[in-house]
């Protein structure tokens, strides 16, 4: 083969590796982007709108139709009471209903069966309370109505989401600060933001279950302030 047509292989080689390399730094050049991901948090307090409680009757009798008429008696003097304090009727809600049998226990080693002794019906009430100042009272009488059961209360807020918006912008000031700290520690500087993410909310604390007995005095309710927290995760792009 001579000398000319060794010449023409070689530059075609190389016109038809051109593109490659040419590929192959941009694909380096976007792998190496520089860039630094940092987490932002921020709150705001706000005074409750409302609190909700769940109030409830346990019966027990012999007889099942005999446990629930019972209980249906004394719920439905419960739900007079919830709504004699103001609370309106779409605002209460039957939470739970259940009916179980109270079994016998024999001692250990006796010959007889576990029977069936009675039965226990319980209602549970959700009540949403408006007025917060009235919470303690409406415990009070409808302890004195007949509720032998009642769960934790919980605050809300009637717009949440307009309250979490205060509180967006300063997560992600939160973010770009931490994010400056770690870049001047490196000898570097935030550019643009390149993605934000933001994470879901907590889920809410399960009340413990506790029984209620009548009180002497009235019984006290602080509302308090509750924190509405938003937390992001954003991507800044680090130049030198």
């Amino acid at each position: 083969m001579n000398r000319r047509i060794l010449c023409l292989i070689a530059m075609l080689a190389a016109l038809c590796a051109a593109p490659n390399a040419l590929a192959q730094t941009r694909l380096l050049e976007i792998a190496s982007d520089r860039y630094i991901e940092v987490a932002g948090q921020a709150s705001v307090s706000v005074t409750p709108d409302f609190a909700r409680v769940t109030l409830g009757v346990t019966t027990t009798a012999k007889e099942a139709r005999e446990a629930i008429a019972a209980n249906a008696k004394a719920v439905n003097a419960l739900i007079a009471v919830i709504k004699a304090e103001g609370v309106a009727g779409p605002d209460i809600q039957t939470s739970s209903f259940s009916i179980s049998p109270e079994m016998t226990n024999p001692a250990p080693g006796a010959p007889a069966a576990r029977t069936i002794q009675g039965y226990t019906v319980s209602n549970m009430v959700t009540a949403t309370v408006r007025d917060i100042s009235r919470l303690g009272a409406l415990i009070d009488k409808a302890v004195a109505a007949g509720a032998n059961a009642i769960y934790g209360i919980a605050y809300g807020e009637n717009d949440p989401s307009a309250l979490l918006d205060k509180a967006r912008p300063l997560a992600l000031a939160d973010a770009r600060r931490r994010a400056e700290i770690y870049a001047n520690a490196g000898g570097a500087k935030i550019g643009r933001l390149m993605t934000l993410a933001e994470e879901g909310g907590a889920a809410p604390m399960p009340f413990a279950r506790a029984y209620a007995t009548a009180a002497a005095a009235p019984t006290p309710v602080e509302a308090g302030q509750d924190k509405l927290t938003v937390a992001v995760t954003a991507v800044f792009e680090l130049t030198p």
